[in-house]
């Protein structure tokens, strides 16, 4: 059991790693967020919070360790579109 949790985190941490982290540089690198749904970045960012706070209830680590990742970085996408916007909200 302790090798499929260990396996889990490791693979979560390598998707959300990759996948936001990347979208993070791309953002950062062209300075803006043309073409990304803000909407949806928020939505992500609750939801990887509320699973956060859940697994820190549950004082669970394979949900605490890669939902805090995702929390963060998808978090930063949010202020990426504050940062880099085009028109004044």
């Amino acid at each position: 059991m302790a090798a499929i949790k260990i396996i889990t985190v490791i693979l979560s941490l390598i998707v959300t790693g990759l996948g936001l982290t990347s979208q993070v540089r791309k953002n950062y690198l062209r300075k803006s967020v043309d073409g990304l749904s803000l909407f949806y970045f928020v939505v992500l960012a609750i939801s990887y919070s509320f699973w956060s706070v859940y697994g820190l209830l549950q004082e669970d680590p394979v949900l605490i360790i890669p939902m805090s990742l995702g929390c963060f970085v998808s978090w930063i996408v949010v202020f990426q579109f504050y940062l880099y916007r085009s028109t004044p909200f």
